[in-house]
């Protein structure tokens, strides 16, 4: 059995992937800032080694990784405010990378990204070779971040692998409750690409790619049918008996004071092409389409007995 260091254990991605290598048998050593929340309580009672730190903060990771297989940095910012993004993602990439480089026991080394290095990329099917241009704040970090890494892989062989993830959705964040609760909004027209991936998929992307994935590559990971977001906005309201979504100004919601990395991420097109992933990791999603998902929770039958 392998043995594998997951920053960020206690998030929505961290424990869900600390739970499935656990039951696999593995050994799971959790990075986590505070070790008294009902999640890391509850890996650790399944096994899991809580080691409390912060990625930012260097002298806290001496000894992180040492013994390590496999490290995952799935930390995650989304305040822009007072450097913390930067500090989280650039900074914090280099001071994992620095102690497992110290370890030398590291395998491989994964950090999931997001599409906002992307920018817009309208209609075009984006792989990981289209040019990364992004247009607003979390974009322009993450460009940063992954040229930190990619520096390390290319000068010192260091053994990382980025992947650009997609929206996630699943149980806890469901796009229907995000609908239902009137939190789902559109800025532009809606016909921007929004590429998604089930929870249950990432899980299964992360476990297989740090063995299985190539060291120094990128991996863009979503499912296979981008919908434009207006697009999966209205069938999301007419199962659910509802009129047709109205749109917003991206600039008039600039102008109120909205954060303009939520204005970009939520506006952008970027339309993932996942063929790389599939490839190297002979992977077959259980949710091909975030319409399986809603043929889960919405069905057309049930929904037409409901109208009727």
């Amino acid at each position: 059995m392998a043995y594998y260091l997951i920053a960020g254990a206690s998030g929505y991605v961290g424990s869900q992937l600390a739970e499935r290598l656990l039951a696999r048998g593995h050994r799971v050593r959790g990075l986590v800032r505070n070790p008294d929340s009902p999640t890391v309580e509850r890996l650790a009672a399944r096994g899991m080694c809580v080691w409390i730190g912060d990625v930012t903060r260097a002298e806290t990771l001496s000894g992180v990784a040492d013994g390590v297989d496999y490290v995952y940095n799935l930390t995650s910012r989304l305040a822009i405010e007072n450097g913390s993004v930067r500090r989280t993602y650039v900074d914090g990439n280099q001071n994992l990378i620095a102690a497992c480089s110290r370890a030398r026991s590291v395998r491989a080394y994964v950090f999931s990204s997001s599409v906002a290095p992307y920018g817009d990329a309208g209609d075009a099917l984006v792989s990981e070779d289209h040019p990364v241009a992004p247009s607003f704040p979390l974009g322009e970090v993450l460009a940063e971040a992954e040229r930190t890494i990619m520096g390390a892989a290319r000068d010192h062989r260091f053994p990382a692998i980025i992947l650009r993830v997609a929206a996630i959705y699943g149980p806890g964040r469901d796009p229907v409750e995000a609908v239902e609760s009137g939190m789902a909004t559109i800025y532009g027209d809606g016909r921007n690409y929004v590429s998604h991936i089930h929870i249950a998929d990432l899980v299964d992307v992360l476990e297989r790619v740090a063995v299985d994935g190539q060291p120094g590559a990128i991996y863009n990971v979503g499912d296979d049918e981008p919908l434009r977001q207006i697009e999966l906005l209205s069938e999301v309201r007419q199962r659910l008996g509802m009129v047709p979504p109205r749109t917003f100004s991206p600039a008039a919601a600039l102008a109120a004071g909205l954060d303009p990395t939520v204005i970009g991420t939520l506006s952008a097109s970027v339309r993932l092409d996942n063929r790389r992933l599939k490839h190297d990791l002979a992977l077959t999603l259980r949710y091909p389409s975030i319409r399986a998902w809603l043929d889960e929770r919405l069905p057309v039958d049930e929904v037409i007995a409901l109208g009727a």
